[in-house]
């Protein structure tokens, strides 16, 4: 893993904690994302992502959505990623990040098209489709999100609500 986690609140190590993350972010597909901007206020969508082994999510985005823009304003966003518990608060499992986004160009587009693949085998298959994400061409964009500190709790794993807050050191 090209990074490591900062353990700021809790006491759980750091390559388990590292683990967790992963293993949540494996486990589900959807990313609520949290944006801003100076003249309209917060914005929340929700977007399939994929992720990479260097904490970075990936989504599919039309430029002209509302997040989108906001983005190409003010790159900072907040996101969760969860399961849903099996019981009414029981068994929680989520994350909660904070980091910055935008659209993916050049070799940033590349991993996130292999990201995206990697994880929906069926997106982008056409050559043309492919060559409009890599070159930033077309209505819809290649997304990036770096998560640069992170909240996650995971009661199976780590116990009934205990919250672990990590920086992501790069």
């Amino acid at each position: 893993m090209p990074y490591r986690l900062d353990v700021t609140q809790g006491s759980w190590p750091a390559d388990e904690l590292g683990a967790g993350v992963a293993g949540l972010l494996a486990d589900s597909t959807v990313l609520s994302l949290a944006t801003t901007g100076h003249e309209c206020g917060p914005h929340a969508n929700l977007a399939f992502y994929a992720f990479d082994d260097d904490l970075v999510l990936y989504f599919v985005s039309e430029r002209s959505t509302r997040h989108s823009r906001l983005l190409a304003d003010c790159a900072r966003a907040a996101g969760t990623v969860h399961l849903p518990p099996p019981v009414f608060g029981e068994q929680l499992r989520g994350i909660q990040f904070t980091g910055s986004a935008g659209e993916a160009w050049g070799h940033q587009a590349e991993a996130a098209l292999a990201a995206y693949q990697g994880r929906y085998p069926s997106f982008a298959t056409d050559p043309e489709v492919r060559e409009q994400f890599l070159a930033g061409r077309g209505a819809a964009a290649l997304y990036r999100f770096q998560v640069e500190e992170l909240t996650a709790v995971d009661e199976p794993r780590f116990g009934r609500r205990n919250y672990l807050h990590a920086k992501v050191v790069r």
